[in-house]
């Protein structure tokens, strides 16, 4: 490898190859997949220069924690692989938890900054069950991964029981989508309209910022496939890291023009808002892409702000004071809803679409509706009905007053490129 002076992916795939085919001879091989915890933030926070000398230095500590028959190679970006010939699973698991103790220590200086960051370590065993190349691969990114999700900067040996459960529920399958689409840029933005129905307002969010993936046959896939294994293995705050550089990248560049005092949501998970890290890493975008705090309507869910309170008080207020928005998306969901909100900046409810579904024929739901509105109303907050997709519910959501609507009744999800090609926004 040209950076790390590490064997490369095909000395490495040529090394496993080697070692598979001997497994039945007595020899006892590990293998030990490592990914760095905290590279993306220091590679997008500091620049590619700054990740460059963070792999070398990282590779020449991995050396020293390891003996020197050991065979250590980059497989890619921020991914490093081991094979521990000759090595039973305790002096495998010794040497990986040697090497979690010293990245553990380890402190990455740029300039006047100081990073700490961390390895997870998957270990599996080849042996003469160990299945194709692909299948013993697979187990190790999966250890890795499980290693990763009960915390970070520990080490997890491999359980057909850990592989059986994953695969069962598609999240290994996922997780490896995820993987590639975070890396190779394979995510797609899609932008729905948010419009104002009452005629009394010309700020606040003309656009929900949505992200999707698209099949090997160029179908769309939305999250609801895939979003449950990037919140098993932790991937949320990078998923939404990827968004927010996206849009910000967009806006920042003119391809994406925004009506006049209007802005665009953007939509973030419970872990994300749990990172106390992100509101730093929101700063530094803002600082470096050129939009404008007010630009920005940033959609938290309620049962997220709950779950996450003093992180997401903080960032919330932090943001607010900055210029950004906030929206409660799924707001009335909860049974705590009003409690908090005397105390919360926030400028809009989005009120839970299964109530707006509910609102041309059912009593109680229109009743609840027309309360959220009016509670926001004395409060001076504005409220967003999701879920417009009849007529009839269009009718019922400016008979309450409700300043803004989304659905499929005022415009479907179109990607980002098609806005970016118009000469101007749409009007909304």
């Amino acid at each position: 490898d040209d950076l790390t002076g590490l064997r490369n992916r095909r000395s490495w795939t040529t090394e496993l190859k080697k070692l598979l085919a001997m497994a039945d001879r007595g020899n006892i091989v590990h293998i030990m997949a490592l990914d760095l915890d905290g590279f993306k933030k220091v590679n997008d926070s500091l620049g590619h220069a700054a990740g460059d000398k963070l792999l070398k230095q990282f590779a020449a500590c991995l050396t020293e924690c390891t003996r020197q028959s050991d065979f250590a190679a980059r497989i890619g970006g921020d991914e490093f692989g081991m094979l521990l010939s000759g090595c039973p699973l305790d002096k495998a698991r010794q040497i990986a938890d040697d090497v979690c103790a010293a990245i553990r220590d380890y402190r990455y200086v740029w300039r006047d900054q100081i990073f700490t960051v961390g390895v997870s370590i998957g270990l599996v065993e080849i042996g003469h069950e160990s299945g194709s190349m692909e299948d013993l691969l697979s187990a190790a990114d999966s250890a890795c991964y499980v290693a990763k999700q009960k915390g970070r900067g520990r080490v997890h040996v491999y359980s057909a029981r850990d592989e059986a459960v994953a695969r069962q529920r598609g999240e290994i399958l996922w997780l490896q989508r995820i993987q590639k689409a975070l890396k190779e840029d394979d995510f797609e933005l899609f932008l729905q309209p948010i419009v104002s129905v009452t005629g009394r307002v010309d700020t606040g969010p003309a656009y929900e910022v949505l992200l999707r993936l698209r099949g090997d046959d160029n179908a769309i896939i939305t999250p609801a496939d895939f979003m449950q294994a990037a919140e098993r293995y932790h991937l949320m705050p990078n998923v939404d890291r990827w968004v927010l550089q996206a849009t910000f990248s967009a806006i920042g560049s003119g391809s994406l023009k925004l009506p006049d005092r209007r802005s665009c949501t953007i939509n973030l998970s419970g872990q994300t808002l749990g990172d106390p890290q992100f509101l730093d890493y929101v700063v530094d975008c803002l600082d470096r892409s050129g939009v404008t705090p007010d630009q920005i309507c940033f959609e938290v869910r309620e049962s997220s702000v709950i779950d996450n309170l003093s992180h997401a008080a903080r960032f919330i207020a932090v943001l607010h004071g900055m210029g950004c928005q906030f929206a409660l998306d799924d707001f009335g969901s909860g049974l705590c809803s009003f409690s908090y909100l005397k105390n919360m900046p926030v400028d809009y409810l989005k009120i839970d679409g299964s109530f707006i579904l509910g609102i041309g024929h059912d009593p109680v739901d229109l009743a609840f509706v027309d309360t959220i509105h009016r509670i926001g109303e004395m409060m001076g907050i504005q409220t967003i009905a999701e879920y417009v997709e009849t007529p009839e519910i269009l009718e019922r959501v400016i008979d309450i007053g409700i300043a803004y609507a989304q659905g499929f009744e005022i415009g479907l999800p179109r990607p980002l490129v098609e806005f970016c090609t118009k000469s101007k926004a749409i009007s909304v």
